[in-house]
C-alpha cells in the first residue's frame, strides 16, 4: 500500500426496532455536553489543523490544549458528562491538508470532546498503537477492527526513531444506533512539549528544546469516503478526531491562585496528578433512515463510546503489563 499526501517521515540516530426503543427509553435523560469555551475549541481545532505542522507549533497547540482541558472540565470526575466538551465546529482550513468525502459540510459534523486520566503512563499508552487486532481496546468493534501500517513505522514508533506512525484501520463499528463497516487514517505523533514558542524560533530554524523533553503523542484520524451499513440505512458520512495523551509530570499546566475554571467548577486537577491526561475531540456526522435521534441522543452515544474505549485501553494495560 502507499500512503500518498503526506510529509516525509523523519527518522533519527445495526440495531432492531426492539433495541432501538430500549436505548431510547435508556438514554432518553442525555443531554449534549455543555459548550466549550472558545479557549478550548481555538486550541482543540488548532491542534488538528497543524498536526503535519512544525514541532514548535505543534508543541504549542498540545499547551494550550492542556490548559484548557484541565479549566474546562473536570478530568478525574466519575461520571463522563462531567468530563465532556462540546467544541465548535471545524472549518474548511482546519482539513485543509488531509482529504474528506466529497461535498460535506462540517457544519454537520457533530462535536464532542472527552478527557479522562489514567494511572499508567504516556509510553505504557504507546504501545496501543501497535496493536494489529484493535478489538481488545475497542468495545464498538466487536467482530473486526484489523490496523495496517505504513512506512514500516511501527518498528520505530515506541523508541521514537521516527516521529510518526502512520496507519490505515479497517473495522465494523457497532452500537444501538448502527452497525457500518467503513475505513479511515489515524496517525500519531509525538511531541516534546518543552519546545519553545514558535514566535522564539528564527526563521528557517529548527525547534531546540533547551531542557529534558516532555514528551507527549497526539493522533489525528479521518475518513476519505462515506460508508453505508450493512442494511443501507445508516451512513458515516463523515467523521474526524484528534486525540492526545499528555503526561501528568507536574511540569506541564500546575494551578495558582489566579486559575479560573469554566463556568465557574471548582475541580483542582492539574498535571501534578500522575499518569496520563487523555483527551479525544470528535467531528462527526451520521445518518439514519427509518429514524430520527436526536443530536442530544447521538452526543451521549458518542460520548459513552469514547469513555468506555478509554477504560478498555486500560484494562488492556492492565491485563498486559511491560
Amino acid at each position: 500500500m502507499v500512503y500518498k499526501g503526506r510529509r516525509p517521515i523523519r527518522r533519527f540516530p445495526v440495531r432492531s426496532p426492539a433495541w432501538l426503543a430500549l436505548a431510547v427509553l435508556l438514554c432518553a435523560c442525555g443531554k449534549a455536553p455543555p459548550p466549550a469555551n472558545p479557549q478550548f475549541s481555538d486550541a482543540a481545532a488548532y491542534t488538528f489543523r497543524t498536526f503535519d505542522g512544525s514541532d514548535a507549533d505543534l508543541a504549542f497547540a498540545l499547551r494550550t490544549l492542556e490548559r484548557q482541558t484541565y479549566l474546562g472540565m473536570d478530568v478525574e470526575a466519575s461520571d463522563v458528562k462531567d468530563r465532556a466538551l462540546t467544541p465548535d465546529h471545524l472549518i474548511p482550513a482546519d482539513v485543509a491538508d488531509i482529504t474528506s468525502p466529497d461535498g460535506v459540510d462540517l457544519g454537520n459534523a457533530l462535536p464532542v470532546a472527552v478527557a479522562g486520566t489514567s494511572d499508567f503512563e504516556v509510553p505504557d499508552h504507546a504501545r496501543i498503537p501497535l496493536l494489529v487486532d484493535q478489538r481488545p481496546v475497542e468495545p464498538y468493534s466487536p467482530d473486526y477492527y484489523e490496523r495496517t501500517f505504513y512506512d514500516d513505522t511501527q518498528d520505530c514508533w515506541l523508541d521514537q526513531s521516527c516521529d510518526e506512525l502512520l496507519t490505515f484501520n479497517d473495522l465494523v463499528k457497532k452500537n444501538f444506533l448502527m452497525s457500518v463497516p467503513y475505513d479511515f487514517y489515524k496517525d500519531f505523533r509525538w511531541v516534546d512539549m518543552n519546545l519553545p514558542d514558535p514566535a522564539d524560533v528564527p526563521a528557517g530554524e529548527q525547534a531546540v528544546d533547551p531542557v529534558d523533553p516532555r514528551w507527549a503523542f497526539v493522533a489525528r484520524s479521518w475518513m476519505i469516503q462515506s460508508a453505508w451499513g450493512d442494511s443501507g440505512k445508516t451512513e458515516i458520512v463523515q467523521s474526524y478526531t484528534i486525540e492526545v495523551w499528555i503526561p501528568r509530570d507536574g511540569q506541564g499546566f500546575v494551578r495558582t491562585g489566579t486559575d479560573q475554571n469554566a463556568d465557574g467548577g471548582t475541580w483542582t486537577s492539574d498535571s501534578t496528578g500522575g499518569g496520563t491526561l487523555r483527551m479525544l475531540g470528535s467531528w462527526a456526522q451520521t445518518e439514519f433512515t427509518g429514524i430520527n435521534p436526536s443530536d442530544d441522543l447521538v452526543a451521549a452515544t458518542t460520548r459513552s463510546g469514547i469513555d468506555n474505549n478509554m477504560a478498555a485501553q486500560d484494562a488492556w494495560l492492565e491485563a498486559h503489563p511491560q
